[in-house]
């Protein structure tokens, strides 16, 4: 069975596990965003099971892309979107500037609106080959306070087992299952693009 043809879930494993795609996971109140560690070294940077501060990554982005991909992260935590998506330049550790493609959706939130936890995923769209180095880029990457999370997006993808099989809903937590349906569309819009990526492309004539 062709990739296409596979459950969501494992479709999702297999790319994330060849870091064809990122996956994050936000406690905005927290200051602190996990990413899954096959997407951060592909990126080039280090402590790949570790999380960062949210200034680590935010000032990554290029300046000239910032205030467009926060207005686009406000407009959803607002309600005025039913997702966060946006496209921008982030700076990677030996590549330079890549240029990535996010989804998300707030999943928690405070009784009186404030996000606690967004989760979401992440492609590289930049045609040109990744070529990370090791060493610590410069900036605050630690968690502040040594805050501990609860397991993140890409340890509740990991609970899900293609070898017990493709359609046994027991293999995930309940966890996982949920924050699966919650993310439907935004992973399906993911996987959508990723295999427009993975497509040959054609000469031009």
């Amino acid at each position: 069975m062709g990739m296409k043809g596979q459950p969501l879930a494992l479709r999702l494993r297999e790319a994330v596990d060849r870091g064809e795609l990122g996956l994050w996971d936000l406690r905005p109140e927290l200051e602190t965003v996990h990413y899954s560690p096959q997407w951060k070294q592909r990126l080039g940077f280090p402590e790949p099971y570790s999380a960062d501060s949210t200034h680590f990554w935010r000032c990554r982005v290029h300046p000239d892309d910032l205030d467009a991909m926060l207005a686009a992260l406000r407009a959803h935590t607002r309600g005025a979107k039913p997702w966060y998506e946006a496209t921008f330049r982030l700076r990677s550790n030996g590549s330079g500037y890549r240029v990535v493609r996010s989804w998300g959706r707030v999943i928690a939130q405070t009784a009186d609106g404030r996000t606690t936890r967004m989760l979401g995923t992440m492609l590289d769209l930049t045609p040109r080959p990744c070529t990370p180095r090791g060493g610590l880029p410069e900036g605050p990457r630690s968690v502040e306070n040594g805050a501990a999370l609860e397991p993140p997006f890409h340890e509740l993808l990991s609970v899900w087992r293609a070898d017990e099989g493709a359609d046994t809903a027991s293999a995930m937590s309940a966890a996982a299952a949920q924050v699966l349906h919650l993310l439907d569309d935004v992973l399906r819009a993911t996987l959508a693009q990723l295999d427009g990526l993975r497509a040959p492309r054609r000469p031009v004539n």
